[in-house]
């Protein structure tokens, strides 16, 4: 239902019943009440329902108009009925709402009561006729006052020789008269008995008619709704696995492990990187510059660094002594790199020495540096093995996990955070040593999987009757005596393994569902037929199960209130029940 500020829209659906709809007008805050019927809906079957739904919106002082799209049998009903009807999905405009208006001041005014009036004559010559007269859309007569003057008539010019004429005239019409009279009086005393007997049988056949109308026209509909409410319940049971069945009173719950173990090869791709070769030689002459400070004799020992000019490193393969005298102040050494590769093939450089600045000792190669050679080749890294360990892994868990799933079936169920899988580091093999030079290595490794599983033969009902006896333990339904409960069939389960040790196994149980009263119509029915209105509905009071207020309604609408009651013919009274959440 959509309200602006003056209009309210009332969507009419295939579900929607005629109580429904009175309820929307109703509730309604605003005057004008459109009743938008998009989809096919029975209520336009026949124009009865249209009729109570018009003479409700009469009676709420609403105006109504129905919007019934593609439907010509609705909207012939609808005119039927009196109802306003536009065909278009538009909002009606205000000259349709005018014309509803004027309908609708039409329907009020039409059927007015004819007014009795009785007034008491004040004539003192009507003594035949009664005190008083009864006039009914007439004029009361005039009564004239003997006592009052009046104006005597000029028969001056009357022509008496008519009168006895008119005498005559005047006495053979009431002879007449008097006859017909006579012949009246006859005649009823002669048909008195067949009118009595006739006025008796139209009284018994009246009385008849609304002794079978009281009988058979009153029709009860009752919508009783039902609050589905929330059960839940936590148990942590301890794993048995000498035990078939579960047992909530000792709180153990039938187990088993199972266990499978697999072996995994795959085929490494050595990404390391190293390189093999020869290292560069030469020879250095070793100056001892500064002599003039030279007060001892200096030595290199061998293995000592000198490094070019160009930041290549080399280191002596002998020892070597300077003195301050000249043929002792420059001495040759053979040097060889501290690396590999052709690169320390040098040719002609200086040298500096370690621990000596070079002004004071330094080192000259006159003759090219040989022998530096680099050759680079692929050798298996630890990085290597373990990325192809965790891949492995990965696979072989996956396995083991699935080979474990696929045992759950039949008596017993597997509890998923239960699986573990696990491998022996020390299974770990590879073809080649990390570090060796290869290419393709084969990995081995061993994996075992692991998972516990609990018996279900009779475990959802197990589950339903815990539920239920938990709801009816905390009474949700807030009512006196017992009350029957009836659990939905979408009861969600959790299981899981809180605990697990040699010793014992302790798995957590998590079930909720929803449940709502066990009603039975006939029950309600029984208990209602023949009960006198007021009665009845003290009756239904008992059978109040949601927040929501059960719904009555009587029909026909103009049947005396002080005379309804819950018929006792089959279908006289219609119980349906609703489902709220």
């Amino acid at each position: 239902m959509e309200e602006n500020k003056k209009i309210t829209k009332v969507v009419i659906s295939k579900e929607d019943e005629l109580t429904d709809i009175i309820t929307s007008i109703i509730e309604s805050k605003n005057e004008r009440i459109v009743l938008t019927f998009a989809e096919d809906s029975d209520l336009l079957i026949s124009p009865i329902n249209l009729k109570v739904i018009l003479e409700t919106a009469d009676e709420q002082e609403k105006y109504l108009i129905a919007q019934i799209i593609k439907n010509p049998t609705g909207v012939r009903n609808a005119n039927l009925a009196g109802i306003t009807v536009i065909e278009t999905t538009a909002l009606p405009t205000e000259d349709i709402w005018e014309r509803e208006i004027e309908k609708r001041a039409e329907r009020l005014t039409k059927e007015k009561p004819i007014k009795v009036e009785k007034k008491e004559s004040t004539s003192k010559d009507d003594g035949e006729q009664g005190k008083g007269l009864i006039m009914i859309d007439e004029d009361i007569p005039e009564v004239v006052d003997e006592d009052m003057p009046v104006d005597k008539p000029d028969l001056s010019t009357k022509d008496f020789s008519t009168i006895h004429k008119e005498q005559d005239k005047t006495e053979k019409r009431e002879r007449g008269i008097t006859l017909k009279q006579e012949g009246k009086k006859e005649w009823w005393q002669r048909n008195k008995k067949f009118f009595i007997v006739g006025g008796v049988g139209l009284s018994l056949i009246a009385f008849l008619i609304l002794f079978i109308y009281y009988k058979t026209a009153p029709f009860v509909r009752i919508r009783i709704y039902l609050e589905s409410k929330e059960a839940n319940v936590e148990k942590v049971l301890t794993g048995d696995e000498n035990i078939k069945e579960i047992d909530f009173e000792a709180d153990k719950i039938p187990i088993k492990t199972e266990t499978v173990e697999k072996e995994r090869s795959s085929n490494i791709r050595a990404t390391g990187k190293a390189y093999k070769g020869e290292k560069a030689k030469g020879t250095v002459s070793i100056y001892y510059i500064d002599t003039e400070n030279c007060s001892e004799p200096v030595t290199l020992p061998a293995g000592h660094t000198l490094t070019s000019d160009a930041g290549k490193i080399f280191k002596t393969e002998a020892s070597v002594t300077l003195a301050c005298s000249d043929e002792d102040r420059v001495k040759s050494v053979s040097v060889v790199a501290s690396d590999i590769g052709e690169e320390y093939n040098l040719n002609g450089t200086s040298f500096s020495v370690q621990n000596y600045a070079p002004t004071a000792i330094k080192g000259i190669s006159s003759q090219p540096f040989t022998g530096g050679a680099k050759e680079e080749y692929t050798v298996l890294t630890a990085g290597d093995v373990n990325t192809a360990v965790e891949e492995l892994k990965k696979i072989s868990f996956d396995e083991g996990e699935q080979e474990l799933k696929d045992k759950s079936g039949g008596s017993w169920q597997i509890i998923e955070d239960s699986i573990k899988s696990e491998f022996e580091k020390d299974s770990i093999k590879t073809s080649v040593k990390v570090g060796e030079e290869a290419t393709d290595v084969t990995l081995d490794i061993k994996i075992k999987s692991t998972a516990t599983f609990y018996m279900k033969d009779g475990f959802e009902k197990k589950i339903a009757e815990l539920l239920t006896k938990e709801a009816e333990a905390k009474n949700l339904f807030e009512t006196e005596g017992d009350l029957t409960l009836t659990l939905s069939e979408d009861v969600e389960t959790e299981v899981s393994v809180v605990e697990s040790s040699p010793a014992s196994t302790k798995i957590k149980l998590v079930a909720k569902g929803t449940v709502q009263p066990k009603v039975e119509k006939d029950s309600i029915v029984n208990a209602l037929k023949g009960k006198k209105w007021e009665d009845g509905l003290k009756v239904l009071e008992g059978f109040v199960f949601s927040e929501k207020e059960t719904e009555v309604v009587f029909e026909p609408k103009n049947f005396p209130k002080k005379l309804k009651y819950f018929p006792t013919r089959q279908g006289g009274i219609s119980v349906e029940f609703t489902k709220v959440h």
